[in-house]
């Protein structure tokens, strides 16, 4: 068998490992096969407002091997969404759905089917040549914070790392950084306001990598809202800050208020800023600039909170661009709720770990190609920490993911099999 058995990925496509909520149950899944691989197991427990959130780790030999490759995988996913636009799936995008050569489901592409791939190549592996551990992680679709989790731990120091993302079966060895922030202002004045009225609006999701893929809801709301002259009482857009929202629906009233005027200001002055972004280009990235998309908006306890993100090229400077931000959101009455930053992998396409993957993509009869990536990976904490690190996966990401009817091909998850399956056999002395 070249790809995982089908049950397996029923099963971990079928559990909801969403990133907000704990993925306690598809690590409980995973921690059987993994002993049954011959590997040992440890977790990382950590607790965020009352809920369990775990890292998974299996190795072959010991966490503090020399020359240890690491091959990961995050283990959440980003919300559903719109569940009728699941039209692949029958409405329900935790059930896999097999179409000729696809499958569909949240968690096909990006990218649980990819860690079910590395447990089937290390059984198919064996006897093993070099010192490795299979790592799940959490949280990563919300700011890499799993990843970072487990650094803590003294004894884990990798030296290579194969980082699971669709690649199209590519090798990237670069990618850009990624900006969140979150904006925060009152909406005391009109909370007794009446004579309200509701207006929805549509878009298309998309990765925020890619934000010209999708038509962003939320701008289309703050659009109608400035141009109608409307109050916003309440509103609520958006699921997750790295995507492009499909929906967007607000209370209103018909008539101005100095909420919605300063934040007509605000985002002009927000776009203007992106346009200026727009300018710096790297053309090594797809799209070679970068923008800021407004991704969520929400009502909550009398205040509006918008939350944005940007992809940042290595050439740019974020705290120059944080205080740009600081310093419009003050200036319009608003306050920087939330920042974070995670940041870019140079990479080299020349690297030891290139070479090792290229040799084993050439035994499995893939040609190897490299290739920079749009979007931020955990494989940036790895590189920072010391290690090699690439991005590799089955399934193809720009205009699949963070989308419905995201899927991936039977044909790509068995050759990313096969692909670890040789560098797990590849000896460690001298390539290691």
């Amino acid at each position: 068998m070249r790809t995982p058995p089908m049950e397996w990925i029923e099963k971990v496509i079928g559990i909801n490992s969403v990133t907000h909520q704990s993925n306690a149950e598809i690590v409980q899944f995973l921690i059987p096969l993994l002993k049954e691989t011959g590997l040992k197991v440890e977790t990382q427990k950590v607790m965020e407002q009352g809920k369990e959130f775990y890292n998974l780790i299996a190795y072959s030999h010991s966490l503090s091997a020399p020359n240890l490759l690491v091959l990961n995988t995050h283990l959440d996913t980003v919300s559903g969404g719109d569940f009728s636009s699941w039209t692949k799936t029958q409405g329900n995008p935790f059930r896999l759905t097999k179409v000729k050569n696809r499958l569909y489901g949240l968690g096909t592409a990006d990218v649980k089917i990819d860690f079910l791939c590395k447990i089937w190549a290390a059984r198919v592996a064996k006897p093993w040549n070099r010192p490795f551990a299979l790592v799940g992680t959490y949280g990563e679709e919300r700011g890499l914070v799993g990843i970072q989790q487990l650094f803590k731990l003294k004894s884990f120091k990798p030296r290579f790392a194969l980082v699971g993302e669709p690649s199209n079966l590519e090798l990237i060895y670069a990618h850009k950084g990624h900006l969140i922030f979150t904006l925060e202002a009152s909406l005391n004045e009109i909370q007794n306001s009446s004579g309200t009225l509701s207006k929805k609006w549509k878009g298309k999701s998309a990765h925020s990598s890619t934000p010209h893929l999708g038509e962003n809801a939320i701008q289309k709301a703050l659009n109608d809202i400035f141009k109608r002259g409307f109050g916003i009482v309440s509103i609520s857009g958006g699921t997750d800050s790295n995507r492009i929202p499909d929906q967007c629906e607000a209370q209103l009233i018909k008539a101005k208020t100095p909420l919605t005027h300063n934040l007509f200001k605000l985002i002009t002055e927000i776009e203007s800023l992106s346009k200026e972004l727009k300018k710096l280009k790297d053309n090594r990235f797809s799209p070679s600039s970068s923008q800021i998309s407004l991704n969520m908006a929400r009502t909550a306890n009398n205040k509006l909170y918008l939350t944005f993100d940007c992809r940042l090229l290595p050439s740019m400077n974020p705290t120059k661009l944080q205080q740009k931000l600081e310093t419009l959101s003050q200036k319009f009455g608003f306050r920087m709720e939330s920042f974070s930053i995670d940041c870019p992998m140079k990479g080299s396409r020349n690297s030891a770990l290139i070479k090792q993957a290229t040799q084993s993509l050439k035994r499995c009869g893939v040609k190897a190609v490299t290739k920079t990536k749009a979007s931020s990976t955990e494989a940036a904490i790895y590189s920072q920490h010391g290690a090699e690190a690439i991005v590799f996966g089955p399934g193809i990401s720009i205009g699949n993911v963070h989308r419905p009817n995201e899927y991936n091909s039977l044909d790509q998850i068995a050759k990313a099999t096969d692909f670890y399956v040789q560098m797990l056999r590849m000896p460690s002395r001298g390539h290691a």
